[in-house]
Parts: structure tokens; C-alpha cells; sequence
């Protein structure tokens, strides 16, 4: 039986288990889980479901309320699209709990138990950047260098954001933002359906006085202005620079160009209560932008998840994008390969993701990730922006600034363009990118399609945009484990969302030499494929009988269309796992650590070899 899960996730078999040491994990919130039960569920009395196993494991841990993180989508009238995802985002819970124990611990009793569909901590994404402070100035449009050096006043010639009526939505899904900027309130979105400040909501969207957007950090269903809370000023300040970048108002005398030139934007807050620099109410956000209409949702946050894949990140992925809205996210300041290591949400199929160069280079940064999931790169150093109380800011870094460049231009393809569906403005963005491997010689091949070309993203698309849709794969023996020896077929769906393709090959190509690996059968001829219209090809490899154990292999999938070539996917396998050479190694680290690296030891037996579900509990 195959497993199948959509590409840029890392499917891992069983305990192959890879060093962590050194990364930013995942933070957490404390003592609250996400659940997600297969049907729906009575919470009357608030920490009970009348699910036998779970209401145990409940007691256990002193639940004391059970809550639906998504009341909202209530509001949603499904579609054939979004139906599936919708019912399930529906049954989607918040579980609070009293007990000092870490969620990673309560998400897995949970998981275990009938009637749920999955459970997890709730994370608290990072922010992907940084802003200064700096006395106000205007006129800043000539000091903008790396607008030019994308091309953007080129498409301006073309098209400009406030050219289509209503202009486009910018979703800045982020800390809040002083959206009554001299420089920002001209572009502010405008909820028409809903009265200021009558205490009612009048839209039935399941929001109250959300005019300009909404407020999920204040915890106060009445207040939804959408700017910062005291407790985390920096998110604000994050949230105005990032909003600044993306569409500012431009051609008004003062301040700074937005990239979108007057697309409008929706202020929204995800921000933590009391944490600085971390994002806790992301997801709703994200769903809150979608059901009202936002045509692209900034997302200059993020976390690396290791080899942890989120259902609920999939479903709401899926939700957005089939609601019409395209996720553009920041691929993170960490340095890493995000084909090695999963980047939350940027890493997820369907989502543009954004990696920073410097200031008016193609030269990636030395912070920002890379891989061929990272689809394109922009400045992401020195951008001039909106700051708190109507001043600007020029000291900017990361790629959450990256991020707002590329959503501008996605913006003005969308205004060019407003028939285009998300996936096709994602593709048609990615693919008019330019190559940055010669400026990058270190990370050649590891760019994506390179350093965005706003100009040649207007064009009419004359190329496919061939992308894999999902993968699964079979062992000759069916036991869902690869072993010496075994034949390997892998199953890989491909959709095209852009011009059609006459000569369609397709490859399938590891990303380096593996000589444990014989690959039977790599390439397939797939000839016409029309837009929209999707086709599933095989693979095939043989595991050689002295392979070594717990090796972790890694494809991806060139696409071939007469002189047209692109890569896409990042498949990941464990071969010839065993658990005793794993914990071997696991238990020396641990000895010569004394433990201090490991955020949960707890049940670490040195005197045996351990289950894979207990090895697979320990996070270090």
C-alpha cells in the first residue's frame, strides 16, 4: 500500500532519524493542542466530547476547555473545490489543558485515540526579518534602488495597482500595523458590508466592526481594529514595515513607492499576546483573509518544522489557494537547505516562497534559506519602508521584506491578469524569473527559478508551468518499508498550469550519487499535456543488498518541453532503516551530552533498545 502526501513535504519511514542540533526549533504555545476529530463533536460541557478514549486522556491532562479554532468558517458556503477541506477545518479544535506537560507529548496521546483525525502542537510562528528606527522623511522613491533593479518601474509602464476597480487585495497577515500611516491609510481595505463601530456584524462573516481587517492577538471579538497590542511591539512594527513594502500609497508626494503602486491591503493581526517576534494566530488569519475576498496573502513568517508535517498547514493551505487567494511566504533566515529541512508554510505545494538577496544584487544572502523549493528571490537588505508613528525606516532585513517585493508584483500580475487563478499566478510569476546560479556559484542549483523579473512576469505565459501535484511509492513487498534488495515504484502526478505542452519529458533525478541505488526506469515521455489538465507517471529504482542502514535519498523531477527545462519536487526516502544502529548512535550523543540538548528525554531507557513509537517521542 502506497502513502501519498503532496510534494515539498518530507515523507521519512519510520525512525530514520537525522540530527537537529543547531536549528531554530519549532516553538510552541504551551499548554494547548490542536485537534481535529473525524466527526463532529458536542464540547457542551467544555473538556469533554463524549469520546471515550479521548475524554480519558483528557482527564488525564486536566482539559479544561475545548474550543473550534475556526468559528468563523461557519460563514463559508462551501464549493466542490473547497467542501473537502471546509467540513474539516470545521471540526478543527483548540484543546487547553493545566497539566505542565509539553504538547508534543499530549498531541501524541491524543492522535492515538478513536475518533480523532489528527492532533498537534500549536505552533508560534517566527518572523523572518527585522526592522530599525528612523527618523520620518518622504520623497524616498529615487533611494529605492531595488525597485528598479527588479523592474518593477518597467511594469509600472504596463500596469499599476490601482488600475483594476477594486484595485487587488494585499492580505498582510502579520503583528498588526499603524494602518493610519500618512503613507499606508490611503491604500487601507475597506470592508463595505460592515458599520464602524456599531458593535455589530453587520456582513455576517462572524466578525464585529472588521473594517479594515481583523484583530485575533487582542482576544477581544469586539475590537478588530487591527492594529498592534502593547504587549508585542515589535510584531506592529514588523507588520507596518512589511505592509509598507508591499503597497504604500506611491505617487502621493511622500514616503516611499509600494511595489504594488496602491493595491489595497488587509491589516490583519495574528500576532502572540505578549511575545515579540512570533506570530500565534497565523492560521486564522490566513482563513479570515481568504473567506473576505484578499487576492494575496503576505506571509513574512515562519518556522522549521524538521521532519514534523502539518495536516492542519496543508488544509489551510489548500482552503486559501482554492478560495481564490495565492500565499506568498518568506522561506526563512536561517541559512538552511529547506529541501533538507521542511520551512512551514513556505515549503508547502501551492505556496510561492520567497527567499532574500541583497540589496541591488542577485547575490543570495548569506541568512537566507535556499533549495529548489524556494521558488524565487528578491532584496531582501536595506529596503526603505513604513515605520510607527508616521515615520520610515531604511534598516530593514530579511526575507519578510523579500516577501512583500514579490507579493507586489504579484499584485500587479493579478491586476494585468484578473482572471488568473492562484496557481497560475504562482507559476507565471516563478517561471519569468532569471537564473542567479552564476552570481551564486556555492548554492548553483539550489535557487529555484532566481531573482524575480516583475517586467517579463506581465507577459503573456508562452511556456508551461508543469508542477507535481502528489507522489506516492510501493515496495516490491508491500510492507511499506524499504529494505536491501527491494524495487521501488514511485507514483508522481503532474499538473501543467500554464501554456501547453508539446513535447512533455519528464526525468526523475537524484539529487546526487547514490551507489546503493540503481535507477530501472528515470524518464517518461509524456508528449502533450493542456493547460489545467494533469497526467501521473512511474518510476522505478532497486536498492542495492549491501546498502548501508538508515540512509536518507533524496529526487526531484526535470521537466523537459522542447528547449524548456524546469525542476521541481523534493522526495524524500529512508532506506534499510534499523532501529538498533539508530539508537546506537542516539544513546551516544546522549551520554556525551548529558542530555542537555534533547527538549524531551523523558522515558529514554539506556538499558535496551527502544520501540519505534517510543524512539519516534524523543525531540532533540
Amino acid at each position: 500500500m502506497s502513502k501519498s502526501i503532496c510534494v515539498h513535504l518530507f515523507l521519512f519511514l519510520t525512525f530514520v532519524v537525522r540530527p537537529y542540533l543547531g536549528l531554530a526549533q519549532m516553538k510552541y504555545q504551551p499548554q494547548k493542542v490542536i485537534v481535529q476529530f473525524s466527526e463532529n463533536i458536542s464540547t457542551a460541557g467544555k473538556n469533554t466530547t463524549g469520546l471515550t478514549g479521548f475524554d480519558q486522556v483528557a482527564a488525564r491532562y486536566r482539559v479544561y476547555k475545548i474550543a473550534r479554532v475556526y468559528p468563523f468558517l461557519d460563514h463559508v458556503k462551501p464549493t466542490e473545490k473547497t467542501a473537502k477541506n471546509l467540513d474539516a477545518l470545521r471540526r478543527t479544535y483548540y484543546v487547553y489543558y493545566r497539566e505542565r506537560v509539553k504538547p508534543e507529548r499530549v498531541a501524541r496521546d491524543m492522535s492515538a485515540q478513536t475518533g480523532v483525525t489528527y492532533a498537534e502542537p500549536a505552533p508560534m510562528y517566527r518572523i523572518h526579518g527585522s526592522v530599525g528606527r528612523a527618523q520620518p522623511d518622504d520623497a524616498l522613491y529615487e533611494q529605492q534602488t531595488y525597485l528598479r533593479h527588479l523592474r518593477v518601474p518597467d511594469a509600472w509602464e504596463i500596469v499599476k495597482g490601482e488600475d483594476q476597480s477594486p484595485p487587488v487585495v494585499i492580505a498582510i497577515v502579520d503583528g498588526g500595523a499603524d494602518w493610519q500611516h500618512e503613507d499606508l491609510i490611503g491604500n487601507v481595505w475597506t470592508n463595505e458590508d460592515e458599520i464602524p463601530e456599531n458593535g455589530i456584524d453587520d456582513d455576517n462573516n462572524g466578525f464585529i466592526d472588521d473594517v479594515h481587517g481583523a484583530n485575533f492577538a487582542n482576544q477581544d471579538e469586539m475590537n478588530n481594529d487591527p492594529r498592534g497590542v502593547p504587549a508585542a511591539p515589535g510584531n506592529a512594527l514588523h507588520g507596518t514595515g512589511v505592509a509598507g513594502v508591499a503597497s504604500a500609497v506611491t505617487n502621493n508626494g511622500k514616503g516611499v513607492a509600494g511595489t504594488a503602486w496602491n493595491a489595497q491591503l488587509m491589516h490583519i493581526n495574528v500576532s502572540c499576546s505578549d511575545y515579540d517576534e512570533y506570530m500565534c494566530y497565523s492560521r486564522q488569519g490566513v482563513l479570515y483573509a481568504a473567506m473576505n475576498g484578499a487576492d494575496i496573502i503576505n506571509a513574512s513568517w515562519g518556522s522549521i518544522a524538521g521532519d514534523q508535517i502539518s495536516n492542519s498547514v496543508k488544509e489551510m493551505v489548500d482552503f486559501a489557494t482554492d478560495m481564490g487567494t495565492l500565499i506568498v511566504a518568506a522561506a526563512g533566515n536561517e541559512s538552511f537547505d529547506n529541501d533538507e529541512y521542511l520551512s512551514t508554510p513556505s515549503g508547502y505545494f501551492r505556496v510561492l516562497s520567497v527567499g532574500a538577496t541583497e540589496r541591488d544584487s542577485r547575490r543570495s544572502t548569506s541568512f537566507s534559506q535556499y533549495g529548489r523549493t524556494v521558488n524565487v528571490f528578491a532584496p531582501g537588505v536595506g529596503l526603505y519602508t513604513t515605520a510607527l508613528n508616521n515615520s520610515y525606516d531604511d534598516t530593514v532585513w530579511g526575507t519578510s521584506f523579500s516577501t512583500p517585493l514579490v507579493a507586489g508584483v504579484a499584485a500587479l500580475i493579478k491586476t494585468r491578469f484578473p482572471e488568473i487563478t492562484p496557481d497560475a499566478l504562482r507559476e507565471q510569476l516563478r517561471l519569468s524569473s532569471e537564473n542567479m546560479d552564476a552570481e551564486n556559484p556555492l548554492r548553483a542549483g539550489k535557487l529555484g527559478r532566481g531573482y524575480v523579473n516583475a517586467l517579463a512576469s506581465l507577459q503573456v505565459p508562452t511556456v508551461p508551468g508543469v508542477r507535481v501535484r502528489q507522489w506516492s511509492w510501493n515496495d516490491n513487498d508491500g510492507n511499506k518499508e524499504i529494505a536491501p534488495g527491494d524495487e521501488v515504484t514511485v507514483t508522481v502526478e503532474i499538473v501543467n498550469y500554464l501554456a501547453d505542452a508539446q513535447h512533455l519529458m519528464v526525468e526523475f533525478v537524484p539529487t546526487e550519487s547514490y551507489p546503493f541505488l540503481s535507477i530501472l526506469r528515470k524518464n517518461v515521455s509524456v508528449g502533450r499535456l493542456t493547460r489545467d489538465a494533469s497526467v501521473s507517471t512511474t518510476f522505478r529504482f532497486l536498492v542495492a543488498n549491501e546498502a548501508p542502514p538508515n540512509q536518507i535519498v533524496r529526487f526531484y523531477v526535470r521537466i523537459r518541453d522542447g528547449e524548456f527545462t524546469d525542476e521541481d519536487g523534493s522526495f524524500t526516502l529512508g532506506i534499510n532503516p534499523q532501529a538498533e544502529v539508530a539508537y546506537a548512535a542516539l544513546r551516544a550523543l546522549y551520554q556525551s551530552t548529558g542530555g542537555e540538548n534533547w527538549y524531551e528525554n523523558r522515558g529514554w531507557d539506556l538499558t535496551r533498545v527502544p520501540t519505534v513509537q517510543e524512539m519516534s517521542g524523543w525531540f532533540g
